[in-house]
């Protein structure tokens, strides 16, 4: 065991931080993807592996994650706290930048947009827009 004595700079401190904090995140989508089937209007994952398999990968996504936090400990690095309410910000912001880089008027690097579809198109895009921007926080 390390003595209590910081190891790292504030540099590497951080970018371990980091590194922890990112591999964690993915075996959370990793879990999730294991618990709960995604089939969505536009995007599915289609479950091709045995059930034997993804029992052990949730043990191993168990495994990997207790020794996240024995390393946080370890290494005595930082625990972020994100708020719920800049998350939805973030993440309504980013909705709001991909509709509207898909408007027609956008969409000339695609070659030339159907004249007689634009109005309807973007009346389309906005009306999603329009509902994405009640999200609250």
């Amino acid at each position: 065991m390390i003595n209590d004595k910081l190891l790292f700079n504030d540099n590497h401190k951080r970018s371990l931080t980091s590194t922890l904090m990112v591999v964690e995140q993915l075996l959370v989508e990793l879990e999730d993807l294991h618990l709960r089937p995604y089939n969505t209007c536009c995007y599915e994952i289609k479950n091709d592996v045995d059930n034997d398999v993804l029992n052990k990968n949730l043990k191993i996504i168990e495994e990997a994650r207790k020794q996240i936090c024995e390393l946080k400990v370890k290494y005595n690095t930082d625990k972020t706290v994100q708020s719920l309410q800049r998350i939805i910000d973030t993440k309504k912001t980013k909705v709001w930048e991909i509709l509207h880089n898909s408007k027609s008027r956008r969409m000339k690097g695609f070659g030339e947009f159907p004249q007689k579809l634009i109005k309807e198109y973007d009346e389309d895009i906005d009306g999603l827009m329009t509902i994405t921007e009640k999200l609250k926080y």
